[in-house]
């Protein structure tokens, strides 16, 4: 007896090591993950299962086997069978975003509950196959790009069991193209990146003091002056910071090139966000209408230096003014259809409202009326509030929600009744948990984008070791990937779930002021887009730096063929 339970417990080693090598590279890491010990080679011709789903589901099929065809050379078959290779199950009892994965002897069964969370599991079933097949390469165009990529025309998937769904319902990444323009092409295989590692926000930052991107047609100086700075300091990752030394411009998206990169993330069931800041950040619009300024006489320009706050902000105390405000977020809720906009709200002085009399008269105003609170500090501050519940009104009454910095529950004198109002969602950055603490006790949902240490701000420089090219931040501890893989976006001492609720999720935050072409984006966002994903999607518990150490360098292969640039410091050996 003893003998036997000697072999049963060697032959249950040997299962165990076997099971244990079966590497399977899926990031972000799924909520439950069971891997098997055998493979399943999906057939020349293969066929999927989409009994009883209607057409909206089918088309996620429709686009796998798309992309399987060309990829591998295997032909698959929209079937009413159950006999089929991939079947697909509608379970309503799935969250919405989540999926179920099984790969056996028998094939691959998918359930979900929607369109996304289709998608999803597809994601995944592509992850788990040769990298060519998520880049969208044949394993001929795979081989020519990167001559040592090897593959097999049909691809083995391992045998797993997935139960998967996302831990935050916001995943982010935002893109600041006010600053330095990227092209729509560009902006697309972002979006693809982004799409790779499940995220479902696209926050484009459209418009800064340095350049207004926006095409507005009752105002068409926007771009004929606000998309022109006379000058603009470039970041080249070798030569480092130097001056264009000529205008930087005309760079904007027309209205269609807008509704193009909207319905293309759409396809990857990503939502654009658009922001347009206000009421400050707005000097490239005031260069093109001065007259919406504290001081229209004085001099208005595009600024060229890429950082910076600046105090000449818009005149919320001229109704023509808030007027204008009012235009533009109609054309831009036009365009994008998405439920959310993005109104800004960060680092605007009040040193322009104080000096006009229009401000004053405003202010004075709303004070005897009891609109705001007459402070003695920060005394100008709630014009700033009341102004964002002006552009509240008015996107609330074409059924979308507002989003704002921080800045609007954290400066002094925010009124945060009035904040509280427009049940705003606030996008976190400085003080990050500070700014999250007072939106969730104010019943508002807030996204964590910390700019500090466990930075999500990946532009930052990404270490500090010699030649590393010039950036943001100094590449310390605090900006490597191993912090950002760490940083917890809920502390743990938030344990009320009635605030708890209010974490809605994560964002990784790009600012161009150093950056101004994709192979330095994509280097600095590499790997570190990653690991905010994995925040973003998988269970706190559940993340291990060194495991996802070993599936970030699986990916190098897929970054390599799709021509991404990325930041090798934490390769695994």
């Amino acid at each position: 007896m003893k003998k036997l339970c000697l072999i049963l417990l060697c032959l249950f080693s040997m299962l165990m090591s076997v099971e244990a090598k079966q590497f399977v590279n899926i990031t972000p890491m799924p909520k439950k993950m069971v891997v098997g010990e055998g493979t399943y080679r999906l057939p020349k011709s293969y066929t999927v299962d989409v009994a009883f789903l209607a057409d909206s589901l089918q088309s996620e099929a429709t686009r796998f086997v798309d992309i399987i065809r060309k990829t591998t050379g295997c032909k698959g078959k929209l079937v009413k069978s159950q006999k089929a290779s991939i079947s697909m199950q509608l379970d309503k009892t799935i969250a919405y975003e989540g999926y179920r994965l099984n790969v056996g002897e028998r094939g691959i069964r998918v359930s979900a509950s929607s369109a996304r969370g289709f998608f999803y599991a597809f994601q995944t079933l592509k992850k788990m196959m040769p990298a060519n097949v998520m880049a969208g390469m044949s394993v001929d165009e795979a081989q020519k790009a990167v001559p040592y990529f090897r593959a097999e025309a049909c691809p083995e998937i391992a045998h797993v069991d997935i139960d998967d769904e996302p831990r935050f319902w916001y995943r982010g990444f935002m893109l600041d193209c006010g600053r330095h323009f990227f092209t729509v092409d560009e902006i697309k295989h972002i979006l693809d990146g982004m799409a790779i590692y499940k995220y479902n926000y696209f926050h484009w930052h459209l418009t800064e003091d340095q350049g207004w991107r926006f095409e507005v047609k009752k105002y068409p100086r926007l771009t004929e002056v606000g998309s022109v700075a006379s000058d603009c300091r470039m970041t080249d990752m070798e030569k480092g910071h130097y001056w264009l030394g000529k205008p930087y411009g005309p760079y904007f998206y027309t209205q269609e090139d807008c509704r193009e990169i909207v319905e293309y993330a759409r396809n990857l069931h990503i939502e654009v966000i658009p922001e347009i800041d206000m009421p400050g950040h707005i000097m490239a619009a005031l260069a093109a209408y001065p007259e919406f300024s504290c001081n229209p006489e004085g001099e208005h320009k595009v600024q060229t230096y890429q950082g910076g706050v600046w105090t000449d902000v818009l005149n919320v105390g001229d109704p023509k003014a808030v007027q204008f405000a009012r235009d533009v977020l109609t054309e831009v809720m036009d365009v994008f259809p998405g439920q959310y906009v993005h109104i800004g709200g960060d680092e605007c002085p009040t040193n322009a409202w104080e000096s006009n009399a229009q401000c004053q008269e405003h202010l004075a105003s709303l004070i005897k009326e009891g609109k705001v609170k007459d402070l003695e500090k920060h005394r100008f501050r709630p014009l700033q509030s009341y102004f964002i519940t002006q552009m509240n009104d008015h996107i609330k009454a074409r059924g979308k929600k507002m989003i704002l910095w921080n800045e609007s529950v954290t400066a002094g004198g925010a009124d945060l009744d009035l904040i509280k109002s427009t049940g705003a969602t606030i996008f976190s950055w400085n003080p990050c948990q500070q700014g999250a603490a007072i939106a969730a006790s104010l019943g508002l949902d807030a996204v964590i984008t910390e700019w500090g240490p466990g930075c999500y701000y990946i532009n930052r420089k990404q270490h500090d070791g010699e030649g590393e090219p010039v950036a943001a931040g100094t590449g310390r501890k605090s900006d490597q990937l191993p912090a950002v893989y760490a940083y917890k976006p809920v502390p743990d001492k938030v344990m009320d779930p009635n605030v708890k609720k209010h974490y809605a999720g994560v964002q990784a935050t790009f600012w161009t002021e150093h950056v101004s072409d994709i192979n330095y984006f994509n280097y600095l966002a590499y790997p570190r887009l990653l690991a905010v994903a994995e925040a973003a999607w998988s269970p706190e518990e559940k993340k291990d730096f060194e495991d996802f150490r070993t599936r970030f360098t699986a990916d190098t292969m897929l970054f390599d063929l799709t021509g991404r640039l990325y930041g090798k410091h934490f390769i695994a050996k």
